[in-house]
């Protein structure tokens, strides 16, 4: 048998309370950071919008940064919610 068998009532409280903050912290963390990149997304549409009404070199730096924003944004969600 292993030791996880062996474990009595009182050592399985103190594991639960000691594991239960850590479990909240990275639940806020998670919602935090989808927040922060959907927000992200957003600025960089924005950007991709400016871009659009913009001439010259403006329109090709305004544009590419609403790029590089949106696909950051994009793969931090993804690694936050589907790896």
């Amino acid at each position: 048998m292993s030791d996880a068998d062996e474990l009595t009532d009182t050592e399985v409280r103190q594991i639960v309370r000691e594991e239960l903050p850590k479990a909240g912290w990275s639940i806020l963390s998670r919602v935090f950071w989808t927040l922060t990149a959907v927000f992200a997304i957003l600025v960089g549409l924005q950007l991709g919008q400016i871009a659009l009404a913009g001439e010259g070199i403006a329109t090709i730096a305004y544009g590419g940064g609403g790029v590089v924003v949106v696909g950051a944004s994009v793969y931090l969600l993804y690694l936050l919610h589907w790896n």
